[in-house]
């Protein structure tokens, strides 16, 4: 029996036979193994040469076609129904990628596409140049054959998104003291000062200064740095931690209470709520403010709440009588700590600070030399007075980590508080 005969009892190959190189793999007398290789398309066509006579206990190794094991591909990639890897068919070219791709969606940009070649030898062993392509979708579509191009294996076609897409629907919320508070769908470009404009301008009973502007990227940074802080206080709590187990009785009554302080701190950051709060200073009217650098442009997402005058000022943190005090025009931070009993034995009195209505933090550090510090500053309907926990123990890295945290959580607290 010769090679050929065995295939036609085989009942011949199959559509996907590689007609090339095949391999018999033959056991020999001493027990060792031989492998012949034959061209399996001349054997077929009877070429004794390659047709050659089988013995007992020959294996034939007929292959996979290259075409089918590892077939010539192009991809889709963007704004289609279904982008991904499409096999490459002969005379396959732009359109019938996007045919085959479910077609452009209503975000694509049909006026706009960008085909990438790369230099590997395509089915017909044509080495294709690597680059770029400009085209033009709509005119490959309508058939246009500078523009619709050949495709080559490793093609890459990018279909782009339409400029100002995802704005479409876009929608920012306007609430309290606004003659038209509501949801607004809101344009590409639009600003802070259109907004209010639409709504009408904002009422009498407006406290403009205390409004509380979110936006979800703040919020999602604000998430992202705490959770840098809270890592931080972990790594210092554990060095604590270690050093108290090998330290006197004193000392480590002393690490234990600074490690209590630091499991305070710690909960108080994880609890506070994330405002997503950006520092905006409206006017009571609209004169000089559009165009201002308050003046923002709005984006998806975005709210703006707008307060009645609070009519109080708030203490808090380590005082003894943490309230809400009437406001009383002109007075200063001093004068509204006294009525609040004062600052306690823990508090950290140099670092006092105060939250402005506006989201801004007045600092101990601004205008000590001059004003007389912090609690010379005079405070206005919505200011929030906060008197920090002074640090048991630690590094003044670890100082400085535990003030920023407390002005932050106290920061995102009073936002919170602000919006009803």
């Amino acid at each position: 029996m010769h090679l050929r005969d065995a295939i036609y009892l085989a009942d011949g190959l199959t559509p996907d036979a590689a007609q090339g190189s095949a391999q018999v793999f033959r056991t020999q007398a001493d027990g060792t193994m031989k492998i012949l290789s034959v061209d399996l398309k001349e054997a077929i066509a009877g070429n004794p040469l390659e047709n050659i006579l089988l013995l007992p206990r020959d294996r034939l190794l007929i292959h996979k076609s290259p075409a089918q094991v590892d077939p010539a591909t192009v991809y889709i990639k963007g704004e289609v129904a279904k982008p991904g890897r499409y096999p490459l068919v002969a005379n396959m070219r732009v359109s019938d990628l996007v045919r085959s791709a479910g077609g452009l969606l209503r975000s694509a940009n049909p006026d706009s596409g960008d085909l990438t070649h790369y230099a590997i030898a395509d089915s017909s062993g044509e080495r294709v140049q690597a680059g770029h392509q400009d085209l033009s979708l709509a005119a490959a579509l309508a058939g246009a054959e500078n523009q619709n191009v050949p495709l080559h294996d490793g093609d890459v076609l990018t279909v782009p998104q339409q400029a100002g897409w995802n704005d479409i629907g876009a929608v920012v919320t306007l609430r309290g003291e606004v003659r038209k508070p509501g949801v607004y769908g809101i344009r590409s470009g639009e600003r802070l000062s259109s907004l209010l404009q639409r709504a009408g301008g904002l009422l009498p009973t407006a406290y403009p200064r205390a409004a509380v502007f979110e936006r979800e990227e703040v919020r999602e940074l604000q998430q992202k740095n705490r959770q840098e802080m809270i890592q931080r206080l972990e790594q210092e709590s554990t060095v604590v931690k270690t050093a108290a187990s090998t330290t006197g009785t004193e000392e480590a009554a002393l690490q234990q209470a600074a490690m209590q302080q630091r499991q305070r701190v710690l909960d108080a950051l994880r609890k506070a709520p994330i405002s997503g709060r950006l520092v905006i200073h409206l006017r009571p009217n609209r004169t000089g403010f559009e165009g201002s650098p308050d003046d923002i442009e709005l984006r998806a997402g975005d709210s703006l709440m707008i307060p009645k005058q609070p009519g109080a000022v708030l203490v808090i943190g380590q005082v003894y009588n943490a309230n809400a005090l009437t406001y009383t025009p002109g007075r200063n931070a001093n004068w509204y700590l006294s009525r609040a009993g004062g600052a306690t034995q823990l508090a950290n009195k140099g670092a006092i600070f105060i939250v402005r209505s506006d989201g801004s933090v007045t600092s101990g550090s601004q205008g000590r030399f001059w004003s007389g510090g912090v609690l010379s500053a005079t405070l206005g309907p919505g200011d929030t007075i906060v008197v920090p926990e002074r640090p048991v123990l630690g590094s003044n890295t670890f100082k400085n980590i535990l003030t920023i945290a407390q002005i932050a959580s106290s920061a995102a607290l009073v936002a919170a508080v602000a919006i009803p």
